[in-house]
């Protein structure tokens, strides 16, 4: 299964779209209430590239305030999508910081993350453009998408997209134990060769 986190910013606009997105993916539907106050998670198996993909989508944006269910979440997830509504720009500034505080926790800046812009469908009220949302996903080597939950614009592309970046990313941990297991063997068929030869020497 793959560990998805969905987190960001503490206001139920964000919250809901964080929702609708899942919803929008899993169910093509869009909900017409979400509680704030509740963390939600849901299951799901798609085919990504031909292979079969099991889901475990984990939305907490609800409990960003609480920084030790904040903390556990970080560790846990394999991949994060980081939302902000194109239409505010306090959920962009919070957006920048996130995914320092995904380090601080993780103590890694390598763990897969895809920066979402949502609400294309209200250009008319746009504060963020999207030049800036391309400069920050450039600052920290991710992905980045603008959608639009409500109309479910590019919200496959999204989930695909960070499904993509997670096996990447376990493809080329497994290339490195592969080669530390062969430079493992090698030392110590040099070993086992050193010592046949002392011994045949004595």
């Amino acid at each position: 299964d793959i560990d998805i986190n969905q987190a960001l910013c503490s206001q139920s606009e964000l919250i809901l779209a964080f929702v609708a997105m899942t919803m929008q993916f899993i169910s093509h539907r869009f909900p017409d209430y979400h509680d704030p106050t509740i963390e939600d998670a849901y299951k799901t198996q798609v085919r990504i590239d031909d292979e079969p993909a099991y889901l475990d989508i984990l939305d907490t944006a609800g409990q960003a305030e609480f920084t030790a269910m904040r903390d556990q979440y970080m560790r846990g997830g394999e991949g994060f999508i980081i939302c902000y509504s194109i239409t505010d720009r306090q959920s962009f500034q919070e957006a920048a910081e996130f995914k320092e505080l995904i380090y601080r926790v993780r103590h890694t800046y390598d763990i897969p993350v895809v920066l979402v812009g949502n609400k294309i469908d209200l250009e008319e009220f746009r504060q963020v453009s999207t030049e800036e949302g391309m400069s920050l996903a450039r600052e920290y080597s991710c992905s980045f998408f603008e959608t639009s939950a409500a109309l479910r614009f590019y919200i496959d592309d999204v989930f695909h997209g960070l499904v993509r970046e997670i096996r990447r990313k376990e493809s080329s941990l497994s290339m490195i134990e592969k080669k530390m297991k062969r430079k493992d063997s090698l030392w110590r068929k040099l070993k086992g060769s050193l010592k046949k030869k002392k011994e045949s020497t004595t």
